[in-house]
């Protein structure tokens, strides 16, 4: 009997490890059943080398309290969205929104009969009469062709844009702003770069973005709501950088 309850913690430990040695989601460890497990027996031991193997079992199980943590935040950060929360979100959704979600997404096909000798003779002069994409916009934007790229801090103080001093003063200012609004808290993300002028709005978030590079800042996301949390920091963070795009429009 007493082989068969020491039998039990050890495989509480070798499950713990064998989860945290693989790639195994750490929620498939039933953590409320395994202290259960260990409080039933813990009045049955008696002797020190079976209260230290009591021990390690709930270490082993803490650990994967831990993975269990880091895994919500890996999928939190990376914009993971399950099927699951996708399930449930659209059982939250009203009805009114789920109306409003389909006629947007919603596209017809046009009928056949909804076509006619003229209509298809006033699509092929359209066509023919279009000017070629590469002659739009010449006026105004010079010869088409230039792709969009990526620039970076250097790229900007070589264009004139800012200058090496200006931009760590607004880095500054910005990290200010952020302490001051949120109080060492989380604040939502889009209402802190909000402004009503749409380039000052996207120099926010230009300027927050490096904040967050630096590990000045940090930011995290709500994959059921669709929120996006930012918050300063005292410190800067050790971590890994992670990549996170975020769209910005002129809508408020």
């Amino acid at each position: 009997m007493e082989s068969k309850r020491l039998e039990d913690i050890l495989r509480v430990i070798e499950l713990c490890r064998d989860v945290e040695n693989s790639s195994a989601n750490p929620f498939d460890v039933d953590i409320k059943d395994k202290i259960r497990l260990l409080r039933e027996r813990l009045p049955e031991w008696r002797f020190l080398d079976e209260l230290l193997l009591d021990s390690e079992a709930l270490l082993e199980l803490a650990q994967i309290v831990k993975l269990q943590d880091e895994w919500l935040k890996h999928r939190a950060s990376s914009l993971y969205i399950d099927p699951l929360l996708i399930q449930l979100k659209v059982k939250l959704l009203p009805k009114e929104a789920l109306s409003e979600a389909f006629v947007k997404s919603w596209h017809p096909v046009a009928q056949v009969d909804q076509l006619s000798p003229r209509g298809l003779e006033k699509a092929f002069v359209y066509w023919r009469d279009l000017t070629p994409m590469a002659e739009r916009f010449k006026d105004e934007f010079g010869s088409y062709g230039v792709r969009p790229g990526l620039v970076d801090y250097a790229e900007l103080v070589s264009l004139g844009v800012f200058t090496q001093d200006q931009f760590e003063d607004k880095l500054v200012a910005l990290h200010d702003e952020l302490l001051q609004k949120s109080g060492g808290e989380w604040i939502d993300y889009r209402k802190f770069i909000e402004s009503q002028d749409f380039e000052t709005k996207v120099l926010r978030a230009y300027l927050l973005s490096f904040l967050i590079s630096e590990g000045r800042a940090s930011l995290k996301t709500e994959p059921l709501t669709g929120k996006i949390w930012t918050i300063p920091l005292s410190e800067k963070s050790k971590g890994l950088p992670k990549s996170v795009a975020i769209s910005i429009t002129g809508e408020t």
